[in-house]
């Protein structure tokens, strides 16, 4: 008889973190209990344990998976202009909101694992608001005393604000891709021509 392989551990992982999703995705961010993924991935809840320890554990896992996958989405071409390197990654940004709304709900939303600033899912999400700043430098728009760090923070605010108004469909304007599109206008002109952050020790 063939010995039985045994399937390895990150598979497994994985298996059950693609349950994970399953389930957040269609029944959202409280929907998420280890004994409703135990039950998609079709395992013992003590699998799910034995993997994440507890509910907090999954979710952390799922909340850097999350934010994984909108790294790979805010990813643009290197042989494009700064400019559209930039538009290219808020573009994404606000596809993988309109996608996957639970899982940018889980990252962003009241009570998101980043909430604790010195944990690893932390590390991912620095990683991921790096990149735009990133983008920013890139476009060579700030003066030298600016801070691009600041300029990323507000930038982030809003296209956050975008699509988020767009998710809970009270936007004012008959055609939210006109709009998200005029913004990037505005915040690249902005960028280029009117942004700069007052140097604090030249302050009265």
């Amino acid at each position: 008889m063939t010995p039985r392989r045994r399937t390895a551990s990150h598979q497994v992982s994985a298996a059950l973190l693609t349950a994970a999703e399953t389930v957040l995705d269609r029944d959202g961010t409280d929907g998420v209990t280890v004994r409703a993924v135990a039950h998609e991935a079709a395992v013992s809840p003590m699998s799910v344990y034995h993997r994440f320890v507890n509910k907090e554990g999954l979710v952390v896992a799922l909340a850097t998976r999350a934010l994984e996958e909108l790294a790979t989405a805010i990813g643009a071409a290197d042989d494009a202009d700064s400019a559209e390197r930039f538009r290219a990654a808020c573009r994404g940004y606000r596809e993988f909101a309109l996608r996957h709304p639970a899982r940018y709900s889980l990252i962003f939303g009241v009570g998101s694992p980043l909430r604790d600033q010195s944990s690893a899912v932390a590390v991912t999400g620095r990683a991921v608001f790096d990149t735009l700043a990133t983008l920013i430098d890139q476009m060579g728009s700030l003066p030298p005393q600016s801070d691009s760090v600041e300029a990323a923070q507000i930038v982030w605010g809003a296209i956050h604000g975008a699509v988020t108004i767009e998710q809970v469909g009270i936007g004012q304007t008959p055609d939210a891709d006109a709009t998200f599109e005029n913004l990037l206008t505005l915040l690249i002109g902005g960028l280029r021509d009117r942004w700069a952050v007052p140097d604090p020790r030249q302050q009265d």
